[in-house]
């Protein structure tokens, strides 16, 4: 049985099959949101908005104020465009189209599931913040994941150690947790806002790397047939 499992990954390639499984499951967390949100049961959503927003203190309203920025569109904007010079530089042009699919995509299905969904925003008497946009989904969840979550899955791929691979994904974690942590003990955002941005932008961003994989696959076999072809030419 384990050698079948290792003869599937070696066949279709572990980034692949990630990729599959993150996408699958990632859809159906989003689905279970939606299922939620559609029927009403928002009572978690409004205890927990409710519990953070009467433990807050200047000293963490202050941290997440800071935290939050760094999900700001502004923020991710000018990190996506540094990204992508240096990626330019580096010549990685397929991990350079991968970074601009993917914020840019997650950025375009979140607006538009703000738009179709049109879910208000937490209310409280004495806000710790204010937005002007619906909250379903937390765009900060979904276009910071896109982001730092893309970007600590390229700089995975390019080194060497497992630690340093495993250090570089799980700092993206950490900053993107915090992030979505941010919007909720603002009170701007419930906690499937959250979850539902997460999820969304991970079935994005799992699409992307399965196209990724394929038009990879796709060209390394052409490569292979084409040398093939120019060997077979010149032999006496």
């Amino acid at each position: 049985m384990v050698s079948r499992v290792v003869h599937l990954l070696n066949a279709a390639g572990f980034e692949l099959l990630a990729g599959l499984v993150v996408l699958t499951g990632s859809a159906w967390l989003f689905g279970w949101m939606v299922e939620d949100l559609h029927e009403g049961d928002t009572q978690v959503d409004e205890r927990f908005a409710t519990w953070l927003h009467d433990h807050a203190t200047p000293a963490l309203t202050h941290f997440f104020d800071g935290v939050t920025l760094l999900g700001n569109l502004a923020t991710l904007v000018v990190v996506v465009a540094i990204a992508s010079v240096v990626l330019w530089r580096k010549r990685w042009f397929a991990d350079l189209l991968l970074l601009v699919v993917a914020a840019v995509g997650a950025e375009v299905i979140t607006i538009g599931l703000k738009q179709g969904f049109q879910r208000e925003r937490p209310f409280f008497a004495d806000p710790l913040a204010t937005e002007r946009t619906f909250s379903f989904p937390s765009g900060h969840a979904s276009v910071s994941l896109a982001v730092y979550g893309t970007l600590g899955y390229i700089a995975a791929r390019h080194l060497a150690s497992r630690r340093a691979q495993m250090l570089a994904l799980a700092s993206a974690a950490v900053l993107v947790l915090l992030i979505g942590f941010s919007r909720l003990y603002l009170g701007v955002h419930f906690l499937s806002d959250v979850v539902a941005g997460y999820s969304i932008a991970l079935a994005w961003v799992a699409l992307c790397v399965i196209l990724l994989q394929l038009r990879l696959r796709v060209r390394r076999r052409r490569q292979t047939s084409q040398y093939v072809a120019s060997t077979k030419q010149y032999s006496p």
